[in-house]
């Protein structure tokens, strides 16, 4: 009884919701029997569209179809153009971006014919905007470009293009491009006709801070940052520029204004009422403390972001909030509680991992339809549409019987639950598109970093220098033994350090350089000579290289050449500022060649080949991917008399100042 009740109800709701929809349709076909005029009927399916349009879906497609009919009837191309945007509107709102994209173009082709030039540019933009939701960025940029030039030309649409860029410079920091995206936003902030627009000027002071952020110069981040809180007003803008600035301040280690923001942000997204950001928040504010060494605030604040999750599931902030509580309890020396939370974050981390090799799986057999499935959707979509009608047209049987009512009520659960899932693998797609190529590259760069971090830490070096450092310990040396081994510790943490930042600063990678040679030096017993010149007049510290870059070479230098040289072994490493975009530095030994070296592996019984040089060189293919400035290498046999008398190495490495 209590389940014939629940049905009752439920059909009642339903009811009542469709024939809300109806009376509005009716209302609206009512007014437009009223018109006679074709030009004041068609101003009018016009308009309503553009109401309903983002509002609701049934009625937006409801006079979409009416404005296509009598466009047609009236021969009037502008119309039709009119409401094939529409259409495509439509299909963008319901997340068919394929089907969104072809009616865009036949619109504009409409547009194109009667020479209406401004038509051509608004659907451009709607298209530009759809490109973008599908992961297309080389032609939504394009074509967004093509609308900035025509707006520009317009006095009264330059306000538009303005905007118009800084969605441009978005662009650009959506897929990691920051130069180019604070080009644009420098354009438009230095626009004169930008300057008296604290609306414009404010937004565009948050986009250059997020940018100079991402990019680690925090000074000019933090200067357009507080240019811009003199300017923003909107609560949810101030919310995330408040927690910009507090980023800002703690990388800089002014913890008590990174705490003072992080407060406000708080204040405001509580105000907001965005439960994840008020997380957030609270997040940011115990690694403030944490960094302050102050352990039970931080403490406090994690633990209260941890009991905030429990009401909802976000797997990636309680990755992070994890991650958080492990390195608190680790600085704290409570290794258990550490260890259990590290535990706790590499699961979700792998999860994440799982989850994106599902959606990359998925992302495959999607992208392979053929134009034939595209074809029965659109059959299918439509026969969705007549049997919706069929149901407008017996609702009055609906409510006579309720038997009746209760099966057609679940017939149409059933259909909603249906296009619910549709729609929502519609989303999936989109965002799989979106992540496919960057997940493929990602895989390939940790793989290389992976065997470069390996090839350092080869098992011969490591016993090598633990077999030293052991016969130290016998001779009872215990000063000698402490020293190395306080020296291999060192080099160890550097590229467990190094190899998760990507790049690395000239100095940090001349003091590991020193560490390793060191080292290698024991195996040596002394015989070996080394060498490290920096260039004194450049500014080494605002250079950065690619980690794990110049070592292998060094390795190859010591195994192939001079180790098999019984005394006067001498290696040199000089760098310098080769331009003002390369650095170059050259290596430099007196061993043996790599022709003799060649002949000694090959009378092996098996042939060896360096692994360091070899994943050395295919993460170099991986780094000079795409690029325009590519790390250069050279080889040079150095001979006197046709004699070999060692080996050269040049490397010519691109800048990365900090």
């Amino acid at each position: 009884m209590k389940n014939v009740l629940l049905i009752i109800i439920i059909l009642f709701v339903f009811q009542f919701t469709f024939s809300q929809q109806e009376k509005k349709i009716d209302s609206l076909e009512t007014i437009l029997l009223a018109i006679k005029n074709d030009s004041l009927l068609l101003d009018k399916y016009k308009e309503i569209t553009k109401t309903y349009r983002s509002a609701n879906s049934d009625i937006h497609l409801h006079f979409i179809k009416k404005y296509l009919k009598a466009s047609d009837a009236s021969n009037s191309i502008i119309n039709k153009a009119g409401a094939l945007r529409e259409l495509s509107e439509y299909y963008s709102d319901i997340k068919k971006l394929d089907s969104a994209l072809m009616k865009a173009d036949e619109a504009i082709e409409l547009y194109k014919s009667i020479d209406y030039d401004y038509g051509v540019v608004i659907v451009k933009n709607s298209k530009a905007i759809i490109l973008q939701e599908k992961g297309d960025y080389t032609n939504a940029l394009k074509t967004f470009k093509e609308v900035v030039s025509y707006l520009e030309k317009d006095e009264s649409k330059y306000t538009n293009a303005l905007w118009l860029k800084m969605n441009i410079g978005a662009l650009y920091a959506e897929i990691n491009e920051f130069d180019k995206a604070i080009d644009y936003y420098m354009e438009v902030y230095n626009d004169p006709k930008a300057q008296g627009n604290n609306s414009i000027i404010g937004r565009t002071c948050i986009n250059l801070a997020n940018s100079y952020r991402q990019k680690k110069e925090f000074k000019k981040a933090l200067s357009f940052a507080l240019e811009a809180e003199q300017k923003v007003k909107r609560p949810r803008s101030l919310a995330s520029l408040k927690s910009c600035l507090a980023s800002v301040y703690s990388k800089l280690e002014n913890y008590e204004k990174a705490h003072d923001y992080n407060k406000q942000a708080l204040v405001l997204y509580k105000s907001l009422n965005l439960q994840s950001r008020v997380d957030d928040a609270n997040h940011n504010i115990a690694y403030n403390y944490l960094h302050q060494k102050k352990y039970d605030d931080a403490e406090y604040y994690f633990l209260k972001t941890n009991m905030a999750m429990k009401s909802y599931d976000n797997i990636y902030t309680k990755k992070n909030n994890f991650q958080g509580l492990s390195e608190l309890y680790y600085a704290k020396k409570e290794y258990k509680k550490a260890f259990d939370f590290y535990e706790k974050h590499q699961n979700i981390k792998d999860s994440i991992h799982g989850i994106d090799k599902l959606k990359a799986i998925s992302d495959i057999e999607i992208k392979y339809e053929t134009e034939k499935t595209k074809r029965e959707k659109e059959t299918a979509e439509q026969q969705v549409i007549i049997t919706k009608l069929e149901s407008q047209k017996n609702r009055n049987l609906f409510i006579g019987s309720l038997s009746v009512a209760g099966l057609l009520l679940l017939a149409s659960v059933f259909y909603f639950s249906r296009l619910k899932a549709q729609k929502k693998a519609e989303l999936v797609t989109i965002e799989l598109k979106e992540t496919q190529k960057r997940l493929a590259v990602e895989k390939q760069y940790k793989d290389s970093e992976l065997k470069a971090l390996k090839a350092q830490m080869n098992p011969h070096f490591i016993f090598n220098a633990l077999n030293s450092i052991q016969d130290y310990i016998v001779l009872n040396q215990k000063n000698l033994a402490s020293d190395y081994l306080g020296k291999f510790a060192d080099l160890i943490r550097n590229y467990l350090h190094f190899s998760d930042t990507g790049f690395i600063s000239i100095p940090d990678e001349v003091h590991n350089l020193n560490l390793y040679l060191e080292l290698e030096k024991l195996r040596f017993e002394e015989s070996l000579e080394y060498s490290i010149h920096l260039d004194d007049n450049a500014n080494f510290e605002e250079f950065n290289i690619p980690t794990m870059l110049i070592q292998p070479y060094i390795e190859n230098a010591l195994k192939h050449g001079l180790l098999h040289k019984k005394d006067n072994r001498k290696l040199s490493i000089s760098i310098s500022k080769f331009s003002d975009k390369i650095v170059e530095c050259v290596i430099e030994d007196n061993g043996i060649g790599r022709e003799k070296s060649k002949e000694i592996n090959q009378k092996r019984a098996s042939h060896h080949k360096s692994f360091a040089l070899k994943a050395t060189t295919e993460r170099l293919d991986l780094l000079n991917y795409g690029r325009d400035k590519k790390i250069g290498v050279e080889f040079i046999d150095l001979k006197v008399n046709n004699e070999a008398v060692g080996t050269k190495v040049i490397l010519k490495i691109p800048i990365l100042k900090n």
